[in-house]
C-alpha cells in the first residue's frame, strides 16, 4: 500500500516545493501536478523515494498503533469495558503519534529530499544517510522533527479516536459490526485528520527541504509558525492546505485498508482463541 500510493506524497511534494519568488507556481492542482511530473521526469519518477516511504509506514505504523491500541486495552482491561473518554483517546493517539514520529523523523527527511531533488540520481537508504550527516550532522537527519511530531500529533490525535467514537456511535445507533460501517467510519477518519494535518504537514515539508547555506544558517523558514505565517502572507492562506487533494487520496484509502484489515484481523484472533466462529 506504501509504494502503490507514494505517487501521491510525491505529487503532495512537489505541490510544496517552495519557489524562490515565493510567488510563481509551478504546479495547479493534483492532476496538473502529475501530467506536468510524468511529461517532464517519465513515469517512474512519480515513485520516487518509495524505498523510504516503505520503510518509514513500516516502522511508523507500528509504534503508533502498536502503542494507541495496547495501552487503550490495558485501560478497558482495567475498567471491566467501559469505553475510554474521547478526550483521554485523543491524548493517547497524538502521544503515540509524536512517539512514533521522532524514531522515523530521519527516513521522512531522505524521502522529502529524494522527492524535491528530482534532477539527481535516487540515493541508496545508507549512502543518503551518510550524505546528510556528513554534510549537515546528525541535526540534519531531525531536520523538521518538531513540525512533523506536530503533524503526528494532530493526524493520531484526530484520525485514530474519530475511527474509534464514529464507529461506537454507528453502533449505538443501530448499524451492525459489519465492513460498511468499518469503511464509513475509516474513510472519515481519514477525512478528519487530512483536513487538521494539512497546514503542519505544508510546513514540515518544507522545513525538511530547506538546506543549510554556506554560512550553516536557515533563512528561509525559522519554525513551525513562522512558516505557516511567511506562506500565508506570501501565497495566501488557501496555500496552507495545497496538496490535501493527494493528501486524502492517501489518507483515505489507506485508512480504509488498514482499518477494515484491523477488523478482519480482530475477527480472526478472536476465532483462533476458540471464543467464537468467525464470520469475515
Amino acid at each position: 500500500l506504501s509504494l502503490s500510493l507514494s505517487l501521491f506524497i510525491y505529487v503532495i511534494v512537489q505541490g510544496q516545493v517552495a519557489d524562490p519568488s515565493l510567488t510563481k507556481l509551478k504546479y495547479r492542482g493534483m492532476i496538473h501536478t502529475v501530467f506536468t511530473v510524468v511529461k517532464e521526469e517519465g513515469v517512474m519518477s512519480l515513485f520516487r523515494g518509495s524505498k523510504f516511504a516503505l520503510l518509514r509506514q513500516g516502522t511508523y505504523g507500528t509504534i503508533r498503533l502498536g502503542i494507541y491500541y495496547n495501552l487503550k486495552s490495558l485501560y478497558e482491561s482495567r475498567y471491566h469495558g467501559s469505553d475510554m473518554p474521547l478526550l483521554y483517546l485523543v491524548a493517547l493517539g497524538g502521544t503515540a503519534g509524536i512517539i512514533g514520529s521522532f524514531v522515523t523523523t530521519p527516513t521522512d527527511v531522505m524521502r522529502v529530499r529524494t522527492q524535491a531533488n528530482y534532477q539527481a540520481k535516487t540515493p541508496g537508504i545508507l549512502s543518503s544517510f551518510i550524505n546528510i550527516t556528513k554534510i549537515e550532522g546528525i541535526n540534519g537527519l531531525y531536520r523538521g522533527a518538531v513540525p512533523n511530531a506536530q503533524r503526528a500529533a494532530i493526524v493520531n490525535g484526530v484520525q485514530i479516536p474519530t475511527y474509534d467514537v464514529t464507529k461506537r456511535n454507528l453502533l449505538s445507533a443501530g448499524f451492525s459490526d459489519s465492513k460498511p460501517t468499518h469503511f464509513s467510519a475509516s474513510l472519515f477518519a481519514g477525512f478528519l485528520g487530512s483536513c487538521f494535518s494539512q497546514p503542519v504537514d505544508v510546513a514540515k515539508t518544507r522545513m525538511m527541504n530547506q538546506k543549510l547555506n554556506a554560512d550553516k544558517n536557515i533563512k528561509l523558514y525559522k519554525g513551525v509558525i513562522d512558516t505557516i505565517l511567511s506562506t500565508a502572507r506570501h501565497e495566501g492562506v488557501p496555500a496552507l492546505w495545497k496538496g490535501f487533494v493527494p493528501t486524502f487520496c492517501r489518507l483515505g484509502p489507506w485508512n480504509v485498508c488498514f482499518f477494515m484489515s484491523y477488523e478482519q484481523f480482530k475477527i480472526l484472533d478472536t476465532w483462533l482463541k476458540g471464543n467464537t466462529t468467525p464470520s469475515f
